[in-house]
């Protein structure tokens, strides 16, 4: 605690010296400006080398640090906005989920490995949850479409995002940027950059967001949720002891002590009746009548029968007449918390939200050595550690239905070794890398007002622990057959060792004891007794009667290899166009999810998935790269695609557990166009048009439970989209500025992005979720602003979301109700920047 409030006193204060004059979040110069919307200036590192992006037979989206400012984008999750196609969920533990082209993992597990992977500097944030200090004193950000498997490793089907942070420089830099904007939302950030001595370069960068709260409670107008409270730095240095050998060492760390979003009450199904007289009759006064959807929860024949159903709407209403208040209370706010289309209300249990414990830590060292003129050999080692401790309501009211206090870490070592080859017309690379990651997960529930819960157990406790080990070897190589044309191919093996161990407890220090009946009664479970302590079960079924208790955690474990591949070719122009084709294949590694059971089967992992993507494209520009036109076809094809789908669990219901797809498939086209039309004026629109669906049988797990989607429906869920894959995203983004006088110029600026309708689960014509239909958004941010003509000062009005639109980003259900997570609401505000 005291190395945090070290750095926190570090950050506020800095960023004070260098932010005093200052409020920004900025964008920068017409000439950085005209670079990013004019796609092949701009340096990437797709192939671990440094090269122009239309030089790369690969579909890019790249943009500098200036310009992420200028789009209001602070982070991963704001990627959207520049990105078509690339989707940011929150999942039920605030866990950030990342999807691009459709493909994403949505698992709320702390130390789940994603589809779409993160690096800084080519070293991997090897799960979301290290998603710390992204947006801090960044040089540009490069979006890799498609598997990229072979040289940026197993978990990136999807894509790969790789962060390029500010370099030490060996003359003295330094800048800041500031901003104040609605909501006393305050963000300061700097950097300093220079050299130590000969030989020795360094650069110090500093962030501090405070504020922000725009939820307010629904019953209690003065209790606001959504503060930030983060603090992050990062110090890296540059050493060159001798010609051809060059060190850097960077350290991070980031602290966030942020109020976790609460998620807004969309209703519950304990509400409904088959008609106005039953439910007239029931008692309860915010009966709804759904014939349909009620048939179809009682009917034993429906694909959508819900046994505890009418047992368990029961036990709530009957609550409402209890003689002790506190139930009373509960099933109340159970039933009746009202449903807002306001996007700011929200509610949750008083004092359950409140400020996280959250932490970052990464070390990493780089060694580039010349062995000869063409010949470099890079070792790359990270060691970094997340530590979570926070809270969850995950029913959106102030009842206790599924209050969830969480905490845990995760562990990561990576190690890379390669060896480049680069004459001029072939550059090739072998090498070997490491991967251990390991997560430790406690996730408390209160579940006194819970419909299934008797309240004599109101504390259990989830202890998860997992390992994972990948060993790879790799190698790639381009070969330029003429000036003109190039063949590219690459290969990875690699093997994964997965270790698991789970304990499902009522935990000592609750003097309670009783049984699991407790939560299943309704479903005439077959009753075990389960101590204080013990872990349950760790043996059998509970519905058929063999399951038993014991302190002995249940234990998993499983071996997994994989071989993926590119092979691509391309062939440029003399006018500089570019056409590239690539077919590739792609595995991301089996998972074990962090779930509650009532059968040791639904601990069982879900297996490595595996995709083959097929793609063409071109890039061209025109009017002598006044214009930038780029365009590409995909198509994927999914073997066990991995998924958060549902299964019967005999004590809880339905729980969330990590399925495969036996076969899917998504197809699309996108585009991007950039002009320049007359000087002063960029202009940039993007586009990505998906489609997505499940093919063969897809009825039930390996273990023979029956799939459900989040509605509550079984069934065969063949045709269905895939979740959370909107058909149709775009942005538009467009800057022009002038000159007000010999050393000011003036701009003004916009960026309108559209996210067409996605479904947040598997639905079918005969399986439906309507509840977790994500309707479509567009969102309009606006900037105007001074910049002096050396671009050094920078001055800027800016408002995000300007419309107020009221707009959903995830929906979910768990337990009694049905929950979503909102978008913020309209923000607006001041910022400045300085560069020295």
């Amino acid at each position: 605690m005291q190395l945090k409030n070290v750095l926190k006193a570090t950050v506020s204060g800095l960023s004070l010296v260098i932010a005093i004059p200052a409020f920004a979040q900025d964008s920068q110069g017409q000439t950085a400006e005209a670079e990013d919307n004019n796609p092949n200036t701009i340096i990437v590192t797709a192939t671990k080398r440094e090269e122009a992006v239309n030089d790369v037979g690969l579909t890019i989206t790249a943009a500098s640090g200036e310009a992420l400012i200028a789009r209001g984008i602070n982070g991963p999750e704001d990627l959207g906005n520049l990105v078509p196609g690339f989707t940011f969920t929150q999942s039920l533990y605030s866990t950030p989920v990342y999807t691009l082209r459709g493909i994403g993992l949505y698992d709320a597990t702390f130390g789940a490995s994603p589809s779409v992977a993160i690096y800084t500097d080519q070293i991997p944030r090897n799960v979301p949850t290290m998603s710390d200090a992204l947006n801090l004193d960044v040089e540009r950000v490069e979006v890799l479409k498609g598997p990229q498997g072979t040289l940026f490793g197993q978990s990136a089907t999807g894509g790969a995002v790789n962060y390029v942070l500010g370099q030490p420089t060996d003359t003295f830099e330094a800048g800041f940027n500031a901003s104040y904007e609605r909501f006393d939302r305050i963000e300061a950030s700097g950097f300093v950059s220079g050299p130590i001595t000969e030989g020795v370069n360094a650069r110090l960068a500093l962030g501090v967001v405070n504020g922000g709260a725009w939820q307010r409670s629904i019953s209690r107008p003065d209790d606001e949720n959504g503060d930030q409270r983060r603090y992050a730095g990062r110090l890296t240095v540059d050493i060159e002891p001798t010609d051809g050998l060059t060190i850097q060492l960077t350290g991070t760390a980031a602290i966030d002590e942020s109020d976790p979003l609460a998620p807004q009450y969309a209703g519950t199904l304990l509400n409904l009746y088959p008609t106005p007289a039953a439910a007239a009759a029931s008692g309860n006064p915010f009966a709804v009548v759904d014939a349909q959807r009620y048939a179809d929860l009682t009917t034993p024949t429906s694909a959508g029968f819900d046994a505890s159903f009418l047992g368990r709407q029961s036990v709530v209403v009957g609550r409402l007449s209890s003689p002790n208040a506190s139930v009373a209370a509960g099933a109340r706010a159970l039933l009746g918390t009202p449903i807002s289309d306001n996007t700011r209300d929200a509610e949750w249990t008083p004092g359950l939200l409140g400020a996280s414990d959250n932490s970052y830590y990464q070390l990493a060292g780089r060694v580039d050595l010349d062995l000869s003129e063409t010949i470099t050999l890079t070792s790359i080692t990270a060691l970094a550690e997340k530590d979570l401790d926070y809270a969850q309501d995950l029913d959106g009211t102030t009842a206790r239905v599924v209050d969830v206090p969480l905490f845990g870490d995760v562990r990561s070592f990576n190690q890379e070794l390669r060896v480049a080859y680069d004459d001029g017309t072939a550059y090739a690379i072998v090498g070997v890398s490491y991967d251990n990651v390991r997560t430790s997960q406690n996730n408390f529930f209160f579940l006194g007002d819970y419909s299934a819960n008797a309240d004599l157990i109101t504390l259990t406790l989830n202890n998860f622990n997992s390992r994972s080990r990948s060993y790879a070897v790799f190698g790639n190589i381009e070969y330029d057959i003429t000036d003109n044309l190039t063949l590219q191919g690459g290969i990875r093996y690699t093997q994964n060792d997965l270790e698991a161990d789970y304990c499902y407890n009522d935990p000592p220090e609750d003097t309670a004891q009783g049984t699991a009946t407790l939560f299943g009664a309704a479903l005439n479970s077959v009753p075990i007794t389960i101590n204080p302590g013990e872990c349950f079960p760790t043996t059998g079924d509970l519905l058929l009667g063999t399951a038993a208790s014991t302190i002995d955690p249940v234990e998993r474990a499983f071996d997994e290899d994989n071989i993926s591949f590119r092979l691509g070719a391309s062939y440029s122009f003399d006018s500089g166009a570019l056409l590239y084709a690539n077919v590739s294949q792609g595995y991301k590694a089996g998972i074990f999810s962090a779930i509650g059971a009532s059968r040791v089967l639904q601990y069982d992992p879900a297996t490595q998935e595996r995709v083959i993507a097929y793609e063409a494209g071109f890039k061209l520009p025109l009017a002598d790269d006044a214009i930038q036109f780029n365009a590409a076809a995909f198509y994927y094809d999914y073997s066990d695609k991995q998924v958060r789908g549902r299964v019967q669990d005999v004590v809880f219901g339905l729980l969330e557990k990590m399925l495969n797809v036996p076969e899917s498939y998504i197809w699309g086209i996108e585009g991007e166009f950039v002009a320049r039309p007359v000087d002063g004026l960029n202009l940039s629109l993007s586009a990505t048009w998906l489609n997505s669906e499940v093919t063969g049988t897809f009825t039930e797990t390996p273990d023979g439970s029956a799939v459900y989607n989040a509605a509550g429906y079984t069934g065969d869920f063949a045709g269905s989209e895939l979740p959370y894959t909107p058909d149709f995203s775009a942005t538009f983004d467009a800057q022009y500025e002038f000159p007000v006088s010999s050393s000011m110029n003036a701009f003004l600026g916009g960026t309108l992005v559209y996210q067409g309708e996605q479904n947040a689960s598997f639905v079918t014509p005969l399986l439906p979720a309507d509840d977790f239909v994500i309707e479509s958004r567009t969102l309009l941010g606006l900037r105007a602003g001074l910049a002096t003509d050396d671009d050094r000062w920078r001055f800027t009005l800016f408002g995000e979301n300007v419309t107020n639109e009221s707009y959903t980003t995830a929906v979910s259900t768990f337990l009694d109700t049905l929950i979503r997570y909102r978008g913020a609401p309209s923000t607006y505000g001041a910022s400045i920047s300085y560069r020295y």
